[in-house]
């Protein structure tokens, strides 16, 4: 995978820092703020509908109980998903992964989907099959730290990019392996992770491997990373991350 050399700006679960993570409020809230990419999560509901949430458990984000995956669609769309976040988002729905897609085509964005969990395999492949005929496949990555999901991505989607992901330094090892030898395919890291180990960030694109680090809220965590030589920055503060990415001086790459 390659791109420019601007630093791409990734709303992360949308546009979460003004609206309600990972509903359709977010999206749009990312798309009128000018993010280049969104980034949301998906997991399937008890039905094998894949819809966008996080959590295991509805409580957080919800006014629902116990885990998503237990309950069908139906149930699902009943929540409320929107008050915990503020009075104006109350009645705000969980979204299909469909509604979200058609809410994001046509509108010029990279579409990062994290994928959070399936019950059976066949839940990723219908996620594949939702994206490739809104016609998304395109401009999709698919992300996960589950290295089943994405062996199954990897068979039924290879066209599709995927980022393999890493929060923890055990994991970091095994997610890079796995993106040299995924030749469509990139590395996604904590930022926490990104900056104690700069000499993995610069081994990755030494070989190849495209890096982008999540969640990058600070200017100055957006400096040191991009100094790495990232250009993929995941953000909950899209509008703060546009206007440093504005006033910053071009990016250079630090020396191996």
């Amino acid at each position: 995978m390659t791109s420019d050399d601007r630093v791409e700006i990734i709303a992360h679960r949308g546009y979460s820092a003004v609206a309600p993570e990972n509903t359709l409020a977010a999206l749009e809230a990312a798309l009128r703020a000018g993010a280049d990419g969104i980034e949301f999560d998906v997991q399937p509901a008890a039905c094998g509908t894949p819809v966008l949430f996080h959590d295991v458990l509805l409580g957080r984000t919800t006014n629902g109980v116990g885990p998503l995956r237990r309950r069908p669609l139906a149930q699902l769309k009943a929540l409320d998903a929107g008050s915990w976040f503020g009075a104006p988002f109350a009645g705000e729905r969980i979204p299909t992964l469909q509604e979200a897609l058609t809410v994001l085509r046509g509108r010029g964005v990279r579409v990062y989907q994290d994928i959070k969990g399936y019950r059976e395999l066949e839940d990723l492949d219908r996620i594949v099959d939702l994206t490739r005929s809104t016609g998304l496949d395109s401009a999709t990555v698919f992300v996960s730290s589950d290295w089943v999901v994405m062996n199954r991505l990897l068979q039924v989607a290879p066209e599709i990019p995927r980022a393999y992901l890493a929060d923890t330094r055990d994991r970091l090892g095994q997610a890079l392996d796995r993106a040299i030898v995924d030749e469509n395919s990139l590395l996604s890291l904590e930022v926490g992770l990104a900056l104690t180990r700069p000499e993995k960030v610069l081994e990755a694109q030494r070989v190849g491997v495209e890096v982008m680090v999540w969640t990058v809220d600070d200017p100055d965590q957006a400096g040191r990373v991009v100094g790495l030589g990232v250009r993929r920055l995941v953000t909950n503060r899209v509008e703060s991350l546009l206007r440093w990415r504005g006033a910053a001086p071009e990016p250079r790459r630090s020396d191996p």
